[in-house]
C-alpha cells in the first residue's frame, strides 16, 4: 500500500509540472516607458495616493462630501486601508509591514493612472519595496510597498483595491507567484469588502481533499477562476458563519464609509479567514523547502512562477486545511532525484 501511495503522489507531481499552465505575465510588464507625472497626493493613515486632476488619467472631480479631496481618491484610500486592517489586524494574516522581505516599510504607495498606462489592467501590485515618494507629511527614511489602480475603477462597485492589497500581503509572506494560487486566493479576498457573500462554489466542499489528479490538472491551468474550484470550497468547508461582527472589527473599521456614506465593508461577511491565514503561513514555509529542493540560487521572476513550485504550493494548502479538518488526506512532495 505504501508503494502504491508513493506512485500516486508521483503522478500528482508529474501532472502539476507537465500539465501546468504557462506562468502569468510579470506584474512589471504593466510599466510603460512614458507615464503621466502624478502631481497630487492624499494621505489616509498608512495609505498614500498619488493622482492628477487633469489630463490623461485624471480622477473624477466629484466631491460629494465636500472635503476638498476627489471622492474617487478618498474611496480608493479607504478601501485599501480597510483591507489592510481587516486581514492583518482582525484576521491576523502576516502583515507586510512586519515582513523580513519588507524591512523598514511603513506605508502603502498607490498610483491612480489611466488603464492605458497599466497594460489595460485594473490594478497592479509590485513585489519589491522602494523608497517612498517625498511628501510634506513623510520622512526621508520612509519606505513603501507599491500598487497602481486604474482611473476607470470605482471602488464602491469594484474590489480591485482589496485584491491588490491582498497581493501585497501574499508577497510579504511567500515568494511563490504561480497564478492559480496568487490570483485565485486574491479573488477570494475581494469578498472581504464586497457584497456578494462567498461567491460561486464549483467544487464540493466535501472533497475529496486532496483533489483527484484530473482536478489538479485543471487547477494548475487556471488563474483567477481557481477561486471557484479551490479557495471558495475550502472557505465553505471550514467556516459556515463568516459574519464580521462590530466587536471583532472594532469601531473605526466597522463604521468606515465611502464619501457617499455607504459602508466600505459592504456586507461584513467573509468565510474562511482563519484557514486562508494558516494556508498563507504554510506557503511561507514551503517556499523555503522549494528553494532548497529545486536548488534555486535566488528568487528570480522565472523561479517564483516555475511549474515545479506547484506541488509545494498544493502541499501548503493541504497542510493549512488539515489544521481545520482532520479528514484531509496526506499530500507530500517527493524529493527531486539526485
Amino acid at each position: 500500500m505504501r508503494s502504491a501511495r508513493r506512485h500516486t503522489l508521483s503522478r500528482f507531481v508529474a501532472l502539476f509540472v507537465l500539465l501546468g499552465a504557462m506562468a502569468s505575465p510579470s506584474l512589471t510588464s504593466a510599466q510603460q516607458k512614458k507615464r503621466t507625472e502624478l502631481t497630487e497626493h492624499f494621505v489616509y493613515d498608512e495609505v498614500r495616493i498619488f493622482y492628477v486632476k487633469e489630463g490623461t488619467g485624471a480622477v473624477s472631480p466629484v466631491d460629494v462630501d465636500q472635503n476638498g479631496v476627489p471622492d474617487q481618491v478618498e474611496n480608493v484610500a479607504k478601501q485599501i486601508w480597510a483591507a489592510h486592517r481587516l486581514f492583518c489586524d482582525v484576521l491576523k494574516f502576516p502583515d507586510p509591514f512586519e515582513s523580513e522581505r519588507y524591512k523598514g516599510v511603513n506605508c502603502i504607495q498607490v498610483s491612480i493612472r489611466d488603464r492605458s498606462e497599466m497594460s489595460n489592467l485594473n490594478g497592479v501590485a509590485y513585489s519589491r519595496a522602494q523608497r517612498a515618494r517625498s511628501i510634506p507629511e513623510g520622512k526621508p527614511t520612509d519606505r513603501a510597498i507599491v500598487m497602481a489602480i486604474a482611473t476607470q475603477v470605482d471602488p464602491i462597485k469594484n474590489a480591485t483595491p482589496t485584491h491588490e492589497t491582498f497581493h501585497l500581503i501574499q508577497y510579504g509572506t511567500t515568494y511563490f507567484k504561480n497564478s492559480w494560487y496568487l490570483e485565485g486566493m486574491a479573488r477570494w479576498a475581494e469578498h472581504g469588502t464586497g457584497k456578494d457573500g462567498l461567491g460561486e462554489v464549483k467544487y464540493s466542499p466535501r472533497g475529496p481533499w486532496p483533489q483527484i489528479p484530473l482536478h489538479l490538472k485543471q487547477l494548475v491551468n487556471m488563474k483567477s477562476e481557481s477561486e471557484h474550484v479551490l479557495w471558495n470550497p475550502i472557505a465553505s468547508r471550514t467556516d459556515r458563519d463568516g459574519f464580521l461582527s462590530g466587536v471583532k472589527l472594532g469601531k473605526k473599521l466597522a463604521g468606515l464609509t465611502y464619501a457617499d456614506g455607504s459602508p466600505v465593508l459592504q456586507d461584513r461577511f467573509l468565510q474562511g479567514g482563519e484557514v486562508m491565514r494558516d494556508i498563507l503561513v504554510e506557503l511561507g514555509k514551503q517556499d523555503d523547502a522549494a528553494f532548497e529542493d529545486l536548488k534555486y540560487e535566488k528568487w528570480t521572476e522565472e523561479n517564483v512562477r516555475a511549474l515545479e513550485n506547484n506541488p509545494y504550493i498544493y502541499k501548503a494548502i493541504m497542510d493549512g486545511l488539515r489544521k481545520h479538518d482532520s479528514k484531509v488526506g496526506p499530500f507530500e512532495v517527493p524529493k527531486p532525484k539526485k
